[in-house]
């Protein structure tokens, strides 16, 4: 007689996100990318909260979102994009706007090349 070895049920719980104005701001704009197709997690802590975007994470202050954006070679230091927390939707469209860059930058890629 085989034996079948009993394996427990894994559950993965979401700890309690804070309830601050970032917070609030970061799911509104979660929210706001769910309507764009793209999917995104928000995390709080300390004032602040991230929303992982595919590759890329936007913070937010509870007043703004702000995000990197690019690389300024001549300067050797990241470029940013910043929009003001009111401006939800603009932030959702710019947000998809780079994220479709940056697939499209990985795409044509060649395999082992670092963007």
């Amino acid at each position: 007689m085989i034996r079948q070895q009993h394996r427990p049920t894994v559950m993965t719980v979401m700890p309690q996100l804070p309830d601050t104005p970032a917070v609030r701001a970061a799911e509104q704009l979660r929210l706001t990318l769910a309507h764009h197709g793209i999917g995104a997690r928000v995390y709080g802590g300390y004032g602040l909260a991230l929303l992982t975007v595919g590759p890329m994470i936007v913070w937010c202050n509870g007043e703004r979102f702000w995000w990197c954006a690019g690389w300024d070679a001549r300067r050797r230091r990241p470029i940013y994009g910043s929009q003001q927390v009111g401006q939800t939707e603009r932030t959702a469209r710019r947000v998809v706007c780079h994220c479709t860059r940056l697939h499209e930058r990985q795409s044509t890629q060649p395999p082992g090349r670092a963007s």
